[in-house]
């Protein structure tokens, strides 16, 4: 390493040293607990984990309306957002925004801001009022959906868990929370935004290899993983490739972070990372692995403005699947959202340190030992999936963030018999909230199978 080069990396300590000193004289959020994770195993009965890891949602935009009482499909109520509620946003005219159902008409809605320097703009210190400044988009970021236009994702609630206390981790977009859901940390070079400059590509490269991740603690072990998003291109072709969301197998995807380790691309883990297709051959021929992650293709990611349907019903496949298969008995499905997506939410987050926690995300957790109508009041964020397979395969843990995360285990309850499967139908035109079918009949996995070709890296940030 030239002197140089040594400088610019010291330049850039004391410019994020100086923005975690800023960050922490704003107080933004509240202050979070210290957790102590169990010693050992805690849920001998999951032998599988499946975390599908969606795109770009807060709560209150996907649950604001939902279990507000109780009611003969709500055991318990959750925190959203009466109707009328007036929410204080600053520099709108009256001081304030009621926030409103969407119809079917908003299944397709525009992308918004949802970087840094956004993010902390929206949360303005823990005040929750300024997505009408931040976004620019005028009262966009303050419609929910409901029962009657989401009915898939609501019916997942009804029938197993919701966590009304679940945050994003990272105060950023896609990469980074892509990132600490994996790692618990994220390299600092594309944390704020992503540069497509030469020197910015080496040094998240460079970053990336020095960030421990999951994948450290997995290799050498017995236990069997996959990341069902796409087959890695070879790393000459990777490192040369566009920054975006899945960017053609790029090493800058936004959804794949491993995809920027040199390690990913050794022929002893390249066979680690499948295409999401495979995912639909692998369980019902017996090669599910003992931990999976399933991202979607872009058309099917609920990332804005590619329509929430189409998410619903990847979801809801992903999940029969799962139910339809020998291996239902013995999974938890993780269901969240990686990041808020620039819309709403009414809930100021705890500060766990000067990156995070982020805005609230909806968090479903699927699984034969969940009790039906569910709501889970307890702190959670996506270190908290990372703890959970850690303590299921003893695989120690990576840094403060995984290490601490308050565990899941509230969301089961591993005395009952396991439930039996439930069907979730994927045609949203019949689909109803609450759910009024539960019967399955014969799968069909292949009607949600989308391309990506044709989509430019910055329509999937």
């Amino acid at each position: 390493m030239t002197r140089g080069r040594r400088w610019t990396r010291e330049s850039k300590a004391f410019v994020a040293a100086l923005i975690i000193g800023l960050l922490i004289v704003s107080g933004i959020g509240i202050e979070g607990a210290t957790y102590s994770p169990p010693a050992g195993p805690t849920h001998p009965r999951i032998d599988h984990v499946v975390f599908i890891l969606m795109e770009n949602r807060a709560y209150d935009q996907y649950f604001a309306g939902y279990c507000l009482v109780l009611s003969a499909f709500c055991n318990d109520t959750a925190n959203g957002i009466a109707a009328g509620t007036r929410e204080p946003q600053l520099n709108v005219s009256g001081g304030y925004v009621v926030p409103f159902d969407y119809t079917a008409h908003n299944y397709s809605i525009p992308d918004q801001s949802h970087v840094y320097n956004a993010t902390i703009a929206a949360i303005d210190g823990g005040k929750m009022d300024g997505f009408y400044s931040a976004e620019g988009t005028g009262l966009n970021p303050f419609g929910h959906f409901d029962g009657s236009t989401l009915p898939i994702y609501w019916d997942l609630a009804q029938e197993y868990a919701l966590g009304d206390n679940f945050y994003s981790s990272a105060l950023s977009y896609s990469l980074p929370n892509h990132w600490y859901a994996l790692a618990g940390q994220a390299p600092q070079e594309y944390f704020n935004d992503s540069p497509n400059s030469t020197e910015a590509k080496h040094t998240y490269l460079n970053e990336a290899n020095q960030t421990e991740t999951i994948q450290d603690l997995l290799n050498g072990t017995s236990v069997t993983w996959k990341y069902y998003d796409w087959a890695l291109d070879p790393y000459q072709e990777a490192i040369n490739g566009g920054v975006g969301a899945e960017a053609s197998g790029s090493a800058y995807s936004y959804w794949n972070p491993l995809a920027a380790r040199y390690e990913s691309y050794d022929r002893y883990f390249a066979d680690h990372f499948s295409n999401r297709t495979n995912f639909f051959s692998d369980v019902p021929s017996g090669r599910l692995p003992d931990i999976s992650w399933v991202i979607p293709s872009v058309p099917y990611s609920d990332h804005p403005p590619d329509n929430v349907t189409l998410g619903e019903e990847f979801v809801a496949t992903v999940v029969d699947t799962i139910e339809m298969s020998r291996y239902w008995s013995h999974t938890a499905i993780f269901l969240s959202w990686d990041d808020y997506g620039g819309f709403y939410d009414h809930v100021a987050p705890p500060r766990n340190d000067p990156l995070g926690l982020s805005i609230r995300v909806p968090f479903l957790v699927i699984s034969p030992y969940t009790p039906a109508g569910t709501v889970i009041h307890t702190l959670g964020y996506f270190e908290s999936t990372l703890a959970f397979m850690e303590h299921r395969w003893n695989l120690g843990c990576i840094g403060p963030r995984d290490c601490n995360a308050p565990d899941l285990m509230n969301y089961f309850d591993f005395g009952m018999s396991p439930r039996p499967p439930i069907f979730f139908d994927t045609n949203y035109l019949v689909d109803r909230y609450p759910m009024i079918s539960q019967h399955f009949p014969t799968l069909d996995t292949t009607s949600w199978v989308g391309s990506d070709e044709g989509l430019t890296d910055t329509e999937a940030d």
